[in-house]
């Protein structure tokens, strides 16, 4: 008993860096980054938890098909990185997931408005990113140009990158982000009864995106660090609202504090701030919190849908090189 016990206080006293940023999966493998690893390279730690590889997404109208037949409006997008700064978060939050963004569905019911703002927003506030992710491109590269909202499809990937906020269209997205984007996993949000958000929630969630589309990305370190740093947010005691400032956001503060905004995650025992991507990994920070809340919705297990080796990797990587052909 008395080893119990000091075992649970070790537990409970290990720092955010142990406790909080790593996947259930690897937390007794050391072997968990993309350091040393080339783009195309096996992590065989998150290999183990894709079942089948025959079953992934083989095409751009594969992943076009999975993510309208299965993706709804707050699913979890959780990513391995690996551009620098994700392998440095990988190793600052020993976390195999070091990215996080969120599915946004547009919603039937008020599609033409929805377009027309997403338009309006494109327009005359903030265009979507048009330079690809990644150090394999060249200086020179043209401009990805990206489909008007609704154009290319109803799913989106709501994210904040180093370009700041935006939503994108999902195959788009992928070939935007290409190798840097080595393994993605989503994590469905569905209640008891497996349905997704209702239209009272998805409204909230659009008016979040339009509110903060453009906002700038977090490149204060600091801010990161102190994330990093800090107890692990329990969602119990009352948290000092002045350390949240969201002029400008890193991935999974948006996500947090968008779950906020539809009442999934507390408001005002959480600083979205203090949330960091390797939380909302199975069974680790927003998995507890989630449980706390009033409401029975909850982040299903992670299935990965893209991986490297590919015939989408592959595909992906063809098309980039076909866009940049242009600037060689």
């Amino acid at each position: 008993q008395k080893s119990h016990k000091h075992k649970q206080h070790r537990i409970k006293s290990r720092n955010l860096l142990v406790t909080m940023g790593n996947c259930k999966s690897s937390m007794n493998d050391k072997n968990y980054t993309d350091f040393f690893r080339g783009d195309d390279e096996q992590v065989p730690i998150i290999e183990k938890m894709i079942p089948n590889r025959k079953e992934l997404p083989e095409s751009f109208d594969d992943l076009k098909e999975f993510a309208e037949g299965e993706l709804q409006t707050g699913d979890i997008l959780i990513c391995h990185c690996t551009h620098t700064f994700g392998k440095l978060a990988q190793v600052g939050t020993r976390s195999t997931w070091d990215h996080v963004s969120m599915v946004v569905r547009l919603d039937d019911n008020n599609l033409e408005e929805t377009i027309k703002a997403r338009t309006e927003l494109i327009k005359n506030k903030s265009p979507l990113d048009p330079k690809f992710n990644g150090n394999d491109v060249p200086e020179n590269c043209p401009a990805m140009k990206f489909s008007m909202p609704g154009e290319a499809g109803p799913v989106e990937v709501f994210e904040a990158m180093g370009s700041g906020v935006h939503s994108y269209p999902i195959v788009e997205h992928a070939i935007a982000r290409g190798p840097a984007l080595k393994y993605v996993a989503v994590r469905k949000l569905r209640n008891s009864k497996g349905e997704p958000l209702d239209q009272e929630a998805r409204a909230k969630c659009e008016k979040f995106v339009q509110e903060f589309w453009g906002r700038k990305y977090e490149t204060h370190y600091t801010e990161l660090a102190r994330a990093i740093l800090k107890p692990k947010p329990k969602g119990l005691e009352k948290s000092d609202k002045s350390q949240e400032g969201l002029d400008a956001v890193f991935c999974s503060e948006l996500v947090a504090e968008v779950y906020q905004r539809m009442e999934l995650l507390p408001e005002d025992t959480l600083n979205s701030n203090d949330v960091l991507p390797g939380m909302f990994a199975p069974d680790h920070g927003v998995d507890k919190l989630l449980e706390k809340g009033s409401h029975d919705f909850k982040l299903g297990e992670a299935h990965i849908f893209r991986a490297p080796q590919t015939s989408l990797s592959k595909r992906i990587n063809n098309k980039r090189a076909e866009l940049w052909a242009v600037a060689t």
